[in-house]
């Protein structure tokens, strides 16, 4: 088949041989289009798994830092009770002592 194409692409002259030219271009240039579409694509690829790892990284960061506070919430949270419960004892405890005092003083 080739050598039959190749005869009739010769007995057109010129014209003959430059469209056999532009077709076999044409072929390498598709090749080479496929080849740097798939590289690209490889490349777009391995910037997304990128992403979504670094992604994943911060929320691990985030998460730990957000959990710290939480924590640290908790915490100041359940000393400032203790606190309000001790001012109430020490206000009650003056309190009846008032009391008590104004009770003797009768």
């Amino acid at each position: 088949m080739t050598d039959q194409l190749i005869s009739q692409l010769v007995d057109f002259g010129a014209l003959g041989l430059f469209s056999g030219f532009l077709v076999y271009q044409f072929i390498q240039m598709q090749k080479r289009l496929d080849s740097l579409v798939e590289r690209f694509q490889e490349q777009v690829n391995a910037i997304g798994e990128d992403f979504d790892k670094r992604v994943e990284e911060m929320r691990a960061r985030y998460d730990v830092v957000i959990a710290d506070i939480r924590s640290d919430c908790r915490e100041n949270e359940a000393r400032l009770q203790n606190e309000v419960k001790e001012a109430q004892r020490e206000l009650l405890a003056r309190e009846r002592q008032s009391l008590a005092n104004i009770k003797i003083g009768d």
